[in-house]
């Protein structure tokens, strides 16, 4: 294993994932749940950045590659608690301060990697979390989380 698994537990789709399995029940959330993020599909991300690497327009050039759907944390929080809690048990969530200097929306401007480089993120949030749950599931069970 390489790499900081707690960093990356430190996210808020590892954290919240990793929080729901452990049993957390009211689910703590940072803020009030109404912050706007791009949650963009790992995969997705590294099939842009090789199309930045081949691509002779991307030359001294950025993008934003990321998915174009927007969610909140609230909904993204709903979406995990569903698929670990298939019995219909109903999602209580408690609201911690959020960070000091929190931003409440990040959108990013995808247009400009989809005109040059054609790229576009396509895995949805729901087949991401299909992928993220059980690797979380395993990591909590085996106890390096």
């Amino acid at each position: 294993m390489s790499g900081n698994i707690k960093l990356a537990m430190s996210h808020v789709v590892p954290d919240l994932v990793q929080k729901v399995l452990k049993g957390q029940d009211p689910l703590r959330i940072l803020g009030d749940g109404s912050q706007v993020r791009h949650y963009t599909y790992g995969g997705d991300l590294a099939k842009g950045i090789r199309l930045c690497m081949e691509s002779p327009a991307a030359r001294n050039e950025d993008f934003n590659l990321s998915t174009a759907q927007s969610t909140t944390v609230a909904q993204l929080a709903e979406k995990i608690w569903k698929k670990i809690h298939t019995d219909g048990r109903p999602l209580r969530l408690e609201h911690d301060p959020p960070f000091e200097h929190d931003v409440q929306m990040r959108v990013p401007d995808v247009r400009k990697a989809k005109r040059v480089l054609g790229f576009e993120a396509t895995t949805t949030l729901d087949a991401m979390l299909d992928e993220v749950i059980p690797w979380i599931r395993d990591e909590v069970a085996a106890g390096r989380v």
